[in-house]
């Protein structure tokens, strides 16, 4: 796919002899820049970001926090403060999802050498339940919580395959959704919690694929030669957000729930990753990398 920049140069050339032609590719525009406003600005590594709730006041992201540790961080948007989610938190923990109401945080913690758990901490009893880690080096990734706060999704890697599994949030009733050869990653829930999409490189390279939440009605939705991954629904279900290098780069792009209307968001020489929707559904927040540092950003959605 050609640049911004290129792409406005070839409809500058076509629609002189041909106004049809200009307003065709006018209305099918496979780029629209969004505004940012940063939300960091200490430039260490970061990733994972999500909204706290529906009210779109705090957001919960992962930050490098010393050589050996990664912490989750609470930011308030208001005044752009930031403090620990578990100051005394001595080991890793990434990959943080939370329900609705923000009453249930579920999150990976590292256990040593890579051995990963799976938390499921529920506000409203104080209780924590877990998946405990798997042998090897497998153990669960990338946990999200249904709309009505009842299961979690996460991805599992166990011999030579990576399943996406489910489990209620006491951590039980545990079963598979989707599997497949290779890898199944970064799942998510539709608004009304009927479908999920998730990235798969059951078809040699990572695309977007969606199914219902029993993982039946398999569809694929994208079709680049390079990496399209960490789809998101938008709160009203209508579209999703997903990290690509289609273009030569990690961008973040737009696309409509059946994989048409691709539209780039962001257009930056390094790399633009993680991307999560305020609830008002006209806004991401993206960790960015800008001269070698990774900040938060929220950008307007076109």
């Amino acid at each position: 796919m050609n640049s911004s920049r290129e792409v406005q140069r070839e409809r500058e050339h076509d629609w002189r002899p041909l106004l049809i032609v200009f307003l065709a590719l006018a209305c099918c525009s496979t780029s629209a820049l969004a505004e940012s406003r940063r939300l960091t600005t200490d430039g260490r590594l970061k990733n994972s970001p999500v909204f706290a709730d529906r009210s779109g006041e705090e957001i919960l992201f992962v930050i490098q926090d010393r050589a050996n540790q990664f912490r989750l961080m609470r930011l308030k948007l208001a005044d752009l403060s930031i403090i620990p989610v578990h100051p005394n938190e001595t080991k890793t923990e990434f990959e943080p999802a939370l329900s609705a109401d923000g009453q249930v945080l579920s999150y990976v913690q590292n256990r040593g050498n890579l051995s990963l758990a799976l938390v499921i901490h529920d506000a409203r009893s104080g209780k924590d339940a877990e998946i405990p880690p798997a042998g090897g080096f497998s153990g669960p990734r990338s946990p999200v919580i249904s709309p009505d706060g009842t299961r979690v999704l996460f991805s599992f890697a166990d011999q030579g395959r990576q399943q996406i599994q489910s489990v209620n949030i006491q951590a039980a009733e545990r079963k598979t959704i989707i599997d497949s050869d290779g890898v199944n990653n970064w799942p998510d829930f539709s608004p009304d919690g009927r479908r999920i999409v998730f990235a798969s490189t059951r078809d040699d390279d990572y695309e977007i694929y969606s199914a219902t939440s029993e993982g039946t009605d398999l569809r694929r939705l994208t079709a680049s030669l390079r990496q399209d991954i960490r789809p998101r629904y938008s709160p009203d279900g209508s579209r999703i957000a997903f990290m690509s290098n289609r273009d030569g780069n990690y961008e973040i792009y737009l696309m409509q729930t059946d994989g048409t209307g691709v539209v780039r968001v962001t257009d930056n020489p390094e790399s633009d990753d993680y991307p999560a929707w305020h609830p008002d559904g006209k806004r991401l927040v993206v960790v960015s990398e800008r001269d070698g540092k990774h900040d938060l950003y929220l950008i307007d959605v076109p």
